[in-house]
């Protein structure tokens, strides 16, 4: 195989408006430094430079995370989403995804990402619990949400993802459902439900904080089924429910192998063959010929790393599109190891043949991932 056009694009905003959450383990700094700001974005649009005549014309999809997009000041969000018009061109129909902190979203910032072309917002709400929110490192509150949700369908945006941790520390499953009901009360399109994983490096990490034991967690994975389905949300991948046609399109794709560049400091790019990540620190990203780290695999092994993915969605695969993406067919790549998940209730084979976890391969994904890898 040769290397492909990327069809997405993901921008990495390195900035947070306070300090990092607790659970955080993304690259972020502090953004009260206009002038490093600014470097960013001088530096952002070279990249886009860079790299822009590999994109397919048009894009599928754009997704700008961070970090917090939105602690970006009302001209430096202009800036941006210039940018991203002025290099790339976009299909009709391109899904544009931005993530926004409820706080730091102001109306005029709205407007602009209105303006600007995106279609899909992404709020980091975590919990409405301000106990909780305390004991995760949750800065700001989400008192305004009900208000801004209102402000941005009367603006037109087409899909409202609103994001959810369960599996904190100290929480019960009545706090998950209580905090389920508060979403779904908002009316999203798309819930995201992340269960606490506490990495070393992180703050709680560093406190020696632990999240939720096994069997509380599977309760409340149960529980954002059963609340969201009277909403006509459903689950189509292992933390994400949507109504019908407002699943993330960016987020699918990559996992499904599709193409992607990735820029900014810590963005990762896949050309179908090759990985490589832009090195997670500002002040390195930030130089003309900064140094990425490559990540070589063989074809076989970084197939099966698609076809892992692949199998954290309800749908799975079907071996033609497995195939046209990596060249290879499941059955043979891993033929013994998956014929052992089906046996074990994890995954099963459908009518058309396709290849698809169960309740139990979604619940663990970890162990089918481990498997194939």
């Amino acid at each position: 195989m040769t290397p492909q056009p990327f069809r997405a694009l993901y921008v990495h905003v390195p900035f947070c408006r306070l300090r990092k959450c607790g659970y955080c383990a993304f690259y972020s700094e502090t953004a009260a430094d206009a002038g490093r700001r600014g470097a960013y974005l001088e530096r952002l649009v070279a990249e886009f430079s860079e790299f822009a005549p590999r994109a397919v014309v048009p894009l599928d999809s754009v997704f700008v995370g961070g970090g917090t997009p939105s602690c970006l000041t009302s001209a430096e969000l202009r800036r941006l989403l210039a940018a991203v018009r002025g290099h790339f061109t976009l299909a009709p129909d391109a899904e544009f995804s931005v993530e926004c902190n409820p706080e730091s979203l102001t109306l005029r910032k709205a407007e602009i990402l209105a303006a600007g072309g995106v279609t899909r917002l992404s709020l980091g709400v975590q919990s409405f619990d301000l106990r909780l929110r305390r004991a995760i490192g949750r800065c700001g509150s989400v008192a305004t949400l009900p208000e801004r949700v209102r402000e941005l369908r009367a603006l037109g945006f087409r899909q409202l993802n609103l994001d959810l941790m369960n599996a904190l520390p100290g929480q019960t499953l009545a706090n998950w459902e209580d905090d389920l009901r508060r979403a779904l009360d908002l009316g999203p399109d798309h819930l995201s439900t992340y269960s606490l994983t506490v990495e070393e490096h992180t703050a709680l990490g560093k406190r020696g904080v632990e999240a939720a034991d096994d069997r509380l967690a599977v309760a409340m994975w149960d529980a954002a089924e059963r609340l969201a389905r009277p909403a006509g949300l459903r689950r189509y991948e292992v933390s994400n429910l949507a109504r019908p046609g407002c699943e993330c399109r960016h987020n699918q794709d990559i996992w499904l192998g599709t193409p992607y560049l990735g820029c900014g400091p810590a963005a990762c790019s896949f050309d179908g063959i090759l990985r490589w990540s832009n090195p997670p620190s500002l002040a390195r990203w930030l130089r003309p010929r900064c140094r990425r780290e490559f990540d070589r695999l063989p074809p076989s092994r970084r197939a099966a790393e698609v076809l892992a993915f692949g199998l954290r969605t309800v749908r799975g695969w079907v071996p033609a599109r497995f195939r046209e993406r990596t060249g290879f067919d499941y059955a043979d790549l891993r033929g013994p190891v998956l014929r052992r998940l089906v046996a074990q209730g994890l995954l099963y084979r459908d009518w058309e043949r396709r290849l698809r976890p169960t309740r139990k391969g979604l619940l663990f994904h970890d162990t089918v991932a481990r498997e194939l890898l």
